[in-house]
């Protein structure tokens, strides 16, 4: 099955912001602290990076619901869906 363009931008966003090298693999249900091992000064990076990627705006009360790479992805939609409502 073929990613979506957003999983696939995600995941280079992830892997720039965070500085994974290139052979870490990535997939949508990889969790962000567990699997790839992003500390929480690079996570902070990562929701900045996509608030201004995306022009969504992550609570404070989201962030603990923001695990896996899928999970980011079905946010944005979520909120750029609501947004274009």
């Amino acid at each position: 099955m073929t990613e979506s363009p957003l999983i696939v931008s995600l995941t280079s966003l992830v892997r720039s912001v965070a500085k994974l090298p290139a052979a870490a693999r990535i997939d949508p249900e990889s969790r962000l602290v567990e699997d790839l091992g992003i500390d929480s000064l690079d996570l902070v990076g990562v929701f900045v990076k996509i608030q201004d990627e995306y022009d969504v705006l992550i609570d404070d009360d989201d962030v603990a619901s923001l695990r896996t790479v899928e999970d980011l992805a079905a946010f944005i939609g979520k909120r750029q869906g609501s947004a274009a409502a």
